[in-house]
């Protein structure tokens, strides 16, 4: 099912190629659906630039910041012209409130799982209490 036959608000955005979506740090604004262009995930440590994932149509972003309500441990940019979909933090969080508890719980767990293996694999982010 697509963001609008759930019944969810979405935005179309569009950025230039080089243009960041977020950085690290920064609060989450909204889950980005890739519509027709690429990004790359990256953290910038000690002046250096480290990908961690390149991401193209139909990948998501931003969604791990949003199901925490914690900043973005990673930062993104576009490398081409990008058209996203974005869903606001509030529709997710009214998404998620209408989800069962047992979904959420387990969602949280395999985000929690998803930090620890990037902090292996790429290094400790900086976020809120897990």
């Amino acid at each position: 099912m697509t963001p609008k036959e759930e019944g969810l608000k979405v935005r179309q955005a569009f950025f230039d190629a080089g243009e960041i979506l977020f950085n690290e740090g920064d609060p989450p604004t909204g889950l980005f659906i890739i519509e027709e262009g690429e990004v790359e995930v990256y953290r910038q440590s000690g002046g250096r630039h480290t990908i961690i994932a390149r991401l193209g149509r139909g990948e998501v972003v931003g969604e791990l910041a949003m199901i925490e309500a914690q900043p973005h441990t990673r930062s993104v940019r576009a490398m081409t012209a990008l058209d996203v979909l974005v869903i606001e933090p509030e529709q997710l969080d009214d998404a998620m409130a209408a989800s069962s508890p047992l979904v959420r719980m387990v969602l949280r767990r395999v985000v929690r799982k998803l930090h620890r293996t990037n902090d292996i694999a790429f290094g400790a982010s900086r976020r809120g209490p897990s």
